[in-house]
């Protein structure tokens, strides 16, 4: 019996490692403000090329700041392409 308790032990905390990341993710990504999206080239400043596609609207570009990072939602008609700050 005491070779299964710490067996079992090393699989609960493993499941809770795994579960906690994710969480943690997703948690983050709510808190963040999203802001509109830049969709002609900036001539001044560093900023980040986005790209994604979705099924129905293709391929889509747009720019945001270089520390923010991109946020695609197909979900909605328009999609929506946002700027996530950091």
């Amino acid at each position: 019996m005491r070779v299964l308790a710490p067996s079992f032990v090393l699989v609960v905390a493993a499941g809770a490692a795994v579960a906690l990341p994710a969480a943690e993710t997703a948690r983050s990504s709510e808190a963040r403000p999203l802001a509109d999206a830049i969709f002609v080239r900036p001539l001044y400043g560093t900023y980040r090329h986005c790209g994604g596609s979705c099924l129905k609207s293709g391929a889509l570009s747009w720019f945001c700041f270089a520390k923010q990072s991109c946020h695609l939602s197909c979900a909605t008609a328009p999609p929506l392409m946002k700027c996530a700050a950091p």
